[in-house]
């Protein structure tokens, strides 16, 4: 199955597309997956059979999750269409590929997969091996969902626990004012320091001591006429 990429861009702008829409919660999602998907793929089939261009959708009400089978020419989703022309040369065709996109923040930093199952025509004549593919898609994606949910619940609870001790936090400001008051012995620091200046003000008084004793050496210098006799 083929399309001119510029006929099938045209065709996704105009919503010259067939839709089928299903709902769903997430338990039930998680719990059986390739059931839920099931008639999304036959109607899929079915449009391919009719050489028409279709979209199926699964939503998840109780969540942001949606869960789509697309047919397109490119790894893109059919609402990304005008990107598609400048990617591709439009003038030319292309075969139409039935993907399996999934769209919601838990998913990736995007908050979008898409992954091609197989072209058109492979999707009708080897619908096990399709299915196949698509359970396998559907069951890496589940995990995905599932690690994300587990993760958003440790993070709460952390997030819980580090506002508890938030509380306690005022009552440790009471030992500031312990803090101050241990200043006041600061005021003895003066008073050994004059003390200790008054000691110093006493050696001046030893050196005259030892000036006076000097003097009274010099006398014995006047006997020397006594040898002339």
């Amino acid at each position: 199955m083929k399309r001119e990429i510029q006929a099938f861009i045209d065709a996704a702008e105009a919503d010259e597309i067939q839709h089928f829409t299903a709902d769903t919660t997430e338990k039930a999602f998680f719990k059986d997956p390739d059931g839920l998907m099931a008639p999304l793929a036959a109607f899929i089939r079915e449009q391919i059979g009719k050489d028409q261009l279709a979209q199926a959708e699964l939503k998840v009400t109780d969540t942001d999750v949606s869960v789509r089978l697309e047919m397109s020419v490119l790894n893109l989703p059919m609402q990304d269409s005008k990107t598609i022309g400048k990617i591709l040369e439009t003038s030319e065709e292309a075969d139409l590929n039935v993907y399996a996109v999934i769209e919601t923040p838990d998913i990736n930093v995007s908050g979008l997969r898409i992954d091609a199952l197989a072209p058109a025509d492979t999707y009708v004549d080897q619908a096990q091996v399709a299915d196949q593919s698509l359970h396998d898609w559907l069951g890496l994606q589940i995990e995905k969902l599932q690690a994300a949910e587990t993760n958003k619940d440790a993070t709460d609870v952390q997030k819980a626990d580090a506002v508890k001790p938030a509380t306690t936090k005022p009552a440790a400001k009471k030992p500031a004012t312990r803090k101050t008051a241990a200043k006041k012995p600061a005021a003895k620091k003066t008073t050994t320091r004059a003390a200790a200046k008054k000691p110093a003000a006493r050696k001046p008084a030893a050196k005259k001591t030892t000036t006076t004793k000097r003097a009274t050496t010099r006398k014995p210098a006047a006997k020397k006429p006594a040898a002339k006799k």
